[in-house]
């Protein structure tokens, strides 16, 4: 069976960085796929090649890759893909089109009725089966994303459609499934009467002014806290499904999702600079800080804090599990450390067990000393990055790396107190925290894990 990628935003940020070396790898292992790249910036295959793939690429991938000059608003748009979809397909009986739409969700709709027309004309000539990926966010808020479902539901079934949040793709997340429910030692210590509080720390060091135009329309909410968050914290309190298959460990995440009420002790703000090369002011949100609590038997009771964000000093993407500490009431010494489990994401995957143990040469005093486990020096560096994982997953058509639509309507159900117009924004200087993070680790009794 012959498999064509199409894919829509074929010249944009993320088809770049993220999919084409993805798309490469696969290839160079041996995975068998066409891509075809829709784009308005080049009008030929040379200068596209040219501008955007590298010139030392092998010809393992560039022979497989294909462009097309397409206009969407052109009236013979479904002409032109129609008949470079034939000649692509040639004599081949069994054929599958995988539709990536790394597109702005507003243009969904117009995309899936030229596909719904490219595929009446196509599917006479050979045996067709297709997919469609649609990146994160999908939506703009909870209304927004249920009318683009019924949109996408229109064309493609549930099982045909892959919505994508790439932080599933992660070995991280992986890896806490496995930690969480393959150790009957962390099993057991894994709830509310033995974790304290837990704390999500995204912090960035880049800025949004080379995709000012996209990210004024998103905001931190949108960009991190409606998907990778929510995603981390499922994946964080979920009770240990039936079996780690797609659906089993969805209804689990589902629970989680549900068990949780709209945020509502919240604090945003932006950095100083956003858009100053714009002419205009924007009040975009790039950083946020939250509380919330999963109301579940095993979990209510802990808050979880988060904060996260653009322009700061130092790239960090953490979560710390703080247990609870009772042998310092008992043995009345402030200065016996908490036990804590460290799982550090960014700039490299860490996990860390937090314990105390006697330093030498004293009258029994202790202090907190790491166990540690690194990926890298573990199983190598060569791990694959979240999207190759992704694309591999949508080419076996394993859905077990992405959310269901359940999961992201609850999601957008949990922020929507975050996403309404004219909250206060806080604006903060580049490289430093907003000062609401600091008021509200005051306000609640605890210190960042810094």
């Amino acid at each position: 069976m012959k498999r064509i990628i199409i894919q829509y935003g074929g010249t944009g940020d993320l088809a770049l960085k993220k999919l084409y070396p993805a798309y490469e790898h696969l290839m160079e292992k041996g995975d068998a796929f066409e891509v075809l790249a829709l784009g308005r910036r080049f009008t030929t295959r040379d200068e596209f090649l040219s501008a955007i793939i590298r010139k030392d690429a092998p010809s393992s991938f560039t022979d497989h890759l294909d462009y097309l000059y397409y206009d969407m608003s052109d009236t013979n748009a479904v002409a032109i893909l129609t008949a470079r979809l034939k000649s692509m397909c040639g004599e081949c009986d069994e054929v599958e089109f995988i539709y990536y739409l790394a597109l702005q969700p507003s243009l969904y709709e117009i995309a899936i009725e030229q596909i719904q027309q490219v595929d009446n004309q196509l599917d006479c000539i050979c045996s067709l089966t297709k997919k469609i990926v649609v990146e994160k966010p999908f939506g703009f808020d909870l209304e927004s994303a249920q009318r683009y479902n019924d949109i996408l539901e229109k064309a493609f079934t549930d099982e045909e459609i892959f919505r994508i949040d790439h932080y599933l793709g992660k070995e991280f997340m992986q890896n806490l499934l496995l930690m969480r429910f393959h150790n009957d030692i962390i099993r057991r210590i894994w709830d509310n009467r033995t974790i304290e509080s837990i704390e999500i720390i995204f912090d960035e060091t880049h800025g949004v002014d080379q995709r000012l135009g996209f990210y004024e329309k998103i905001g931190v909410v949108r960009d991190t806290i409606q998907n990778h968050i929510m995603q981390i914290i499922t994946y964080l309190t979920m009770s240990e499904p039936a079996s780690l298959n797609p659906k089993d460990i969805a209804v689990e995440k589902e629970k989680v999702l549900r068990a949780i009420s709209p945020i509502q002790e919240f604090h945003m703000g932006r950095y100083e600079s956003l858009g100053s090369g714009s002419g205009h002011v924007v009040h975009t949100p790039t950083y946020a800080a939250f509380k919330l609590f999963v109301n579940t038997y095993y979990f209510t009771g802990i808050p979880i804090y988060v904060r996260t964000g653009k322009m700061q000093r130092e790239a960090k993407s953490l979560i710390y599990i703080k247990f609870k500490n009772a042998t310092k009431q008992v043995m009345h010494d402030d200065s016996i450390a908490e036990n804590a489990v460290i799982i550090t994401i960014h700039p490299e995957l860490t996990i860390d067990i937090s314990m105390n143990l006697k330093i030498p040469n004293t009258s029994w005093k202790s202090k907190p000393v790491r166990f540690r486990f690194n990926q890298s020096e573990t199983f190598g560096a060569n791990t694959p990055e979240a999207y190759e994982q992704i694309v591999e997953k949508i080419l076996q058509g394993d859905k077990s790396v992405f959310p269901t639509m359940q999961e992201i309507t609850e999601s957008w159900r949990i922020v929507e107190p975050m996403l309404q117009e004219n909250l206060p924004v806080e604006v903060y200087p580049i490289r430093t925290l907003p000062r609401f993070a600091l008021t509200m680790a005051k306000e609640n009794g605890f210190t960042w894990f810094d």
